[in-house]
């Protein structure tokens, strides 16, 4: 009997499923798209503007071809980026508004610029020392200084987001409120008579800069009015007093001269403004910056000149070509502050 070995399992030889050779002849297709690529790219040129087109070698003509820039490799192509000029820093073209305008006229007061004005002043501290706006400073308050209310608050809001360069005017050392609230600690004081307060000939009084609450005080003002927006801080009646009997004027407990004090104040007001874009400024008249200092008010153009971002000056048109040769040494800008716009350059019109 024939040997027929196991059932069902005898036949088998194995076999090879159709799907390998689908796969072999898939690589071999692959690998020759891949050979002719490379070859193509030997035969592939690049115009002037960036296309191609092959040149086979039986194409080639002879004598006076072109020749191509590149084989194998796209051409550089110079790119130029045409930037916009950068915009002009234009002349400071400055409009003050009456003191009215904290009031509630501020809108009727801004639609009413002459079309050439890009910056806007408006006073937030008077000679009497008052504060036209709700200032929080405790100082200022048990001082009674604090005059501004919330339409105040409101029309400053409304100033500030206008898009006009804003600049706040503020009265320095001429205050009478906070030196009688502290007498000693802040006011210029008499010679003859002891703790009593130093009175100019319309009988308001005077902050001693040489004395750290005065220096302290108007910093905390700087530091609080720029943080109501606006781009500079502009202060004026930053001296001694110059008129009435000076010789009455307490000097025998100062620790430094008149110039030395006035600079140390800069120099304090500057202080909380580092690391923003708020400018500060001073307002000097045209004498002292023609002259170069003040013997009585103690202002010292050298010293101050380097400290303040704009110096400004009351004067006349035709003076201006003086005030420009006075500053010229320094970085400080200058200012004219006139009755009417001038011709051309920077200027602020006062009411």
């Amino acid at each position: 009997m024939r040997n027929t070995g196991t059932r069902g399992y005898s036949g088998y030889r194995g076999r090879r499923p159709g799907s390998k050779r689908w796969l072999v002849l898939l690589l071999a297709l692959l690998l020759l798209a891949a050979l002719a690529s490379l070859a193509a790219q030997h035969y592939m040129v690049y115009d002037k503007d960036g296309s191609y087109h092959f040149e086979l070698p039986w194409s080639k003509t002879r004598g006076n071809a072109q020749r191509p820039l590149l084989r194998g490799a796209r051409p550089e192509l110079e790119i130029v980026i045409e930037r916009p000029d950068a915009a002009p820093v234009l002349p400071l073209h400055a409009q003050e508004l009456n003191a009215d305008a904290l009031d509630g006229s501020m809108s009727q007061a801004l639609k009413a610029l002459p079309e050439d004005v890009n910056a806007v002043a408006v006073r937030l501290r008077d000679s009497d020392g008052a504060l036209l706006y709700p200032s929080a400073l405790n100082e200022a308050q048990e001082a009674k200084a604090v005059k501004g209310d919330q339409t105040a608050s409101d029309a400053i809001r409304e100033l500030t987001g206008s898009g006009y360069y804003t600049i706040a005017r503020l009265s320095a050392l001429h205050d009478s409120l906070f030196s009688v609230a502290h007498k000693a600690e802040a006011g210029v004081q008499q010679k003859k008579y002891a703790g009593q307060l130093w009175y100019a000939p319309d009988s308001t009084f005077y902050l001693a800069p040489e004395k750290e609450l005065t220096r302290q005080y108007l910093a905390h003002i700087a530091a609080e009015v720029s943080a109501l927006g606006f781009d500079e801080l502009l202060f004026d009646e930053f001296g001694y007093p110059s008129t009435g009997r000076l010789n009455n004027i307490q000097t025998a407990d100062r620790e430094m001269t008149q110039e030395e004090a006035l600079a140390l104040l800069a120099d304090n007001l500057r202080e909380p403004l580092l690391g923003t874009d708020v400018k500060l400024s001073l307002l000097l008249d045209e004498k002292t910056v023609l002259d170069g200092s003040n013997a009585k008010t103690g202002q010292k153009l050298a010293d101050l000149a380097v400290r303040f971002d704009r110096i400004y000056v009351p004067t006349t048109e035709d003076k201006i070509p003086e005030l420009l040769a006075a500053l010229a040494d320094y970085t400080a800008e200058l200012v004219p502050v006139l009755n009417a716009a001038p011709a051309e350059g920077a200027y602020l019109v006062t009411p």
